[in-house]
């Protein structure tokens, strides 16, 4: 099922199967019959760094496989098998049901088919990596791609008010995104978000009905955010947290001031997760002094959320660096050290193809330092570079 990008080849007349003789090898170890406390350690270990391992260990042989625990015996939400570390790439000549997706930490591409999308609309992808996908226009669920585990929750006309049913008969999947969704700090409520209708939905999986929760957002935020399992977005009065209690109704609350002066008209505000720290961008216009600067600037700010404040930055850190690849409605964050050299640069910021500035002022990388840009390889929507493959996996709008 998880088949890499690039393939070894085994050597020529290799037996796949075959157990080395005994004889010629002093060094021989039986490892399917290492026993289930072993096996069973190294099983926890492998999980507990990647899911896709571990589905790699579990398919070496039936003693591995009888070791370690069924992904399928515990609920979609048990976080131990969720594919966090995966991003999904967007592909434009792909198969309909074929998705790639990069591992974020190691730089690795897998191919994944998944049959559940020729039949189901793709809302969102979750910070836990799953899927949100709505079939028939109506039901709600949760794919996870790699266990291919299904959560099923209630249905949209269980959240959306009466009046708005009938917009699922003349559907429009640009409606229904439902960037910010997520798994709450709970571990088993999910956050449904459709920032178009400036609507929550809370439900656990077997419940009939949606717990409806409406916010403002002044039209300040596109690219509301789950970070740690809560609910992020920003509004005049600052970032705005989701607050869920038990027998408490939801409620929203001010986790950071803003502690600036923004014009919805001319300047926005995306929260993004870089490496474990959120981050907000203050992206505005400013006048142009530079044949290699933008009449667009972006400024980023770290969220400290124990003191309630922002802390400006010029570094997204990490041992060589990072770069950030924003999108409007979703982004993530690289290291350095896992792609090919000079392929991308640390502390940058790469805007994904539906930003008005990428196609219409050419901006194509924003460096924090000191300002200024690179040019894009390329205005349309095409994988000419990692880059490009990496931008383009984040945009949303279609050509």
């Amino acid at each position: 099922m998880l088949r890499p990008c690039l393939s070894i080849q085994p050597p020529p007349n290799y037996c796949w199967g075959a157990k080395r003789s005994r004889t010629n090898n002093n060094n021989w170890r039986d490892w399917s019959n290492l026993g289930d406390g072993p096996l069973g350690l190294i099983a926890e270990r492998v999980l507990a760094f990647d899911v896709a391992d571990y589905l790699r260990f579990r398919a070496v042989c039936r003693p591995w496989r009888h070791c370690s625990t069924e992904p399928h015996t515990h609920g979609g939400l048990d976080r131990r098998f969720h594919p966090w570390r995966w991003v999904l790439l967007r592909e434009p000549l792909a198969a309909p049901n074929r998705r790639c997706f990069l591992n974020s930490f190691t730089g690795e591409f897998i191919q994944v088919d998944l049959p559940e999308l020729l039949d189901h609309e793709l809302l969102a992808v979750t910070p836990e990596g799953l899927l949100v996908l709505l079939h028939d226009h109506n039901h709600v669920r949760l794919l996870n791609p790699l266990t291919r585990h299904v959560t099923e929750l209630p249905p949209l006309t269980m959240l959306l008010p009466s009046k708005d049913h009938v917009m699922l008969s003349y559907f429009n999947i640009d409606d229904f995104l439902a960037t910010g969704s997520g798994i709450a700090s709970d571990d088993s409520t999910v956050v449904l978000c459709f920032n178009r209708f400036r609507i929550l939905g809370m439900a656990k999986p077997g419940d009939d009905h949606w717990i409806l929760l409406k916010y403002n957002h002044d039209g300040f935020t596109d690219t509301p955010l789950m970070f740690a399992g809560r609910f992020y977005y920003v509004k005049v009065d600052g970032v705005m947290a989701l607050q869920i209690c038990p027998n408490q109704p939801p409620r929203l609350e001010v986790a950071a001031k803003l502690n600036m002066h923004v014009s919805p008209i001319s300047e926005g505000l995306h929260l993004v997760n870089s490496c474990g720290d959120l981050m907000l961008i203050h992206r505005q216009i400013v006048p142009l002094t530079s044949p290699d600067k933008s009449c667009y600037q972006y400024d980023m700010y770290r969220v400290n959320l124990d003191t309630g404040t922002l802390l400006p930055v010029k570094s997204l850190g990490g041992g060589a660096g990072r770069a950030m690849f924003w999108g409007m409605h979703c982004s993530f964050s690289v290291p350095l050290e896992v792609f090919p050299s000079g392929s991308i640069s640390a502390d940058t910021i790469y805007p994904s193809f539906d930003f008005t500035e990428r196609s219409l002022l050419e901006v194509g990388a924003y460096h924090l330092l000191d300002g200024h840009i690179e040019r894009p390889s390329g205005l349309l929507q095409r994988p000419n570079t990692l880059v490009d493959c990496l931008s383009l996996s984040n945009t949303v709008d279609d050509e």
